[in-house]
Parts: C-alpha cells; sequence; structure tokens
C-alpha cells in the first residue's frame, strides 16, 4: 500500500470514527428521556403516597410504587428500543448502563419487598437513595462525568434521610428534580441548540 492510499484509508477510518462518536452523543441524549420519565413517576409516587398516608390507606402505599417501578420498567424499556431504533447501534457502554439499571431496579424491588414482609421500614428511602447513588456513580465512569455529583448527592440524602426521616419527601424531591429532571431538561435543551 503506497502512502497515498494508506492516507485515505486512515481518512475513511476517522470518518467512521466520528460518525460513531456523533451516533452515541445523540444516543446518551435521548437516554434522558429514560431519565425524565423515572423522575416524573418518582414524583407522582411521592404525591401519591402522601394522599395515601394522610388518609390513612397504608396499603395502597406499595401497590402504588410496585405500579410505577412496572410502568416505568416497561415504558423506559420502549424508549430504549426506540433510541437503538433510531441510531441503529447498540453500543456496549449503552448495554452496560441498561444493565446496572435494571439491577438497580430490581435491587430496590426486592429490599421494598423484604422490608414490607418484615415491616421494618425505617431505612427504605435510605436503601432507595444508596441503589440510584451507586447507578450515577456507575454511569459517572462509563457516560457523563457530571453524574458523579447527582450520585454524592444521591448518597448524602440517604444519610439526611436515615438520620432525619421526617424531611424524606423534602430530601426526595430535591433529590429528583436536581438529579434527574432537571439535568434531563437542561439536556435536551442545549441539543436543541446543536440541531438534534
Amino acid at each position: 500500500m503506497d502512502k497515498k492510499e494508506a492516507e485515505k484509508s486512515l481518512e475513511e477510518i476517522k470518518r467512521h470514527l466520528r460518525e460513531t462518536e456523533e451516533e452515541l452523543r445523540k444516543t446518551g441524549i435521548c437516554a434522558v428521556e429514560i431519565q425524565f420519565l423515572w423522575g416524573v413517576l418518582a414524583l407522582v409516587g411521592i404525591g401519591l403516597t402522601n394522599f395515601f398516608y394522610g388518609r390513612e390507606w397504608y396499603n395502597l402505599i406499595w401497590l402504588n410504587w410496585g405500579c410505577i417501578m412496572l410502568v416505568g420498567s416497561f415504558f423506559g424499556y420502549r424508549i430504549a428500543k426506540k433510541i437503538a431504533r433510531m441510531t441503529g447501534i447498540t453500543s456496549f457502554v449503552g448495554k452496560l448502563i441498561g444493565m446496572v439499571w435494571i439491577g438497580i431496579t430490581v435491587s430496590i424491588a426486592l429490599a421494598m419487598f423484604i422490608l414490607w414482609i418484615t415491616e421494618y421500614t425505617h431505612f427504605l428511602e435510605s436503601v432507595i437513595a444508596l441503589f440510584i447513588g451507586v447507578g450515577f456513580f456507575v454511569e459517572a465512569f462509563v457516560s457523563w462525568r457530571a453524574f458523579i455529583v447527582a450520585a454524592i448527592l444521591c448518597w448524602i440524602g440517604a444519610v439526611i434521610v436515615g438520620l432525619f426521616p421526617e424531611l424524606v419527601n423534602a430530601v426526595f424531591t430535591v433529590l429528583i428534580f436536581g438529579t434527574m429532571i432537571v439535568p434531563a431538561i437542561g439536556v435536551k435543551i442545549r441539543s436543541r441548540g446543536k440541531g438534534l
């Protein structure tokens, strides 16, 4: 292979790498739809929990969160499939992040079930915040570095809720807005400015 052919091949490889990088960036931007979905569902869950708690319908609280996890999993899966169809690629990083969050969702569901059966629910919210913090921590190292801030906020929130359980609604509302809804809206607004 002469120098001219080698340079042409190198340029072709660079072009493919740029296109792949752009597709992965689009995938990441679209993936915030899942983050936004879970944020909105969590806020709905907190609102319904307060409503049921005020009327002393305690058994409906568990049903509420079970339904929210089912609805979130169903629509989250559909959004993930839409992203894969839209971009035509499924990266290793995307699969890894998806598996981490699926594992965390299953872990939270099992923790909720175990704590409901044992009626030892005092630290349930702290456990949930810890699991979500782990998800953001892993995502920070394979996706956007800014998620490390979300992980730290979740862990701080877990400690606050564990020490001051009466602040659970306020802490979780702040966490949901600060780690899920506001960042997702910010990413979508920035991406529109870039024509995505």
